[in-house]
């Protein structure tokens, strides 16, 4: 299972954050403007700092808005893909 903190501040390090890793929570939404305002930049910044880190491989057709929209969601779908 990919480690809740690590990801956060992987999420962090993209949105080049100052804020702690205990300002994202669960229901922390990625996309949109009540969450971190992720752009289409953004998501694929993370996409490729998610593999690297993790050593995963996320398929394009495996990825939608939707396992992004919030920060469990998008830590669920990377724990199911994990190798």
């Amino acid at each position: 299972m990919i480690n809740k903190d690590e990801l956060k501040q992987v999420i962090l390090n993209v949105t080049k954050s100052t804020d702690g890793i205990e300002t994202i929570n669960d229901d922390t939404q990625l996309i949109g403007e009540d969450g971190l305002f992720f752009d289409s930049i953004d998501v694929l910044e993370l996409i490729v700092e998610v593999e690297k880190k993790f050593g995963i491989k996320i398929k394009d057709k495996d990825l939608n808005q939707n396992k992004l929209d919030t920060f469990k969601i998008f830590h669920d779908f990377l724990s199911t893909n994990e190798k």
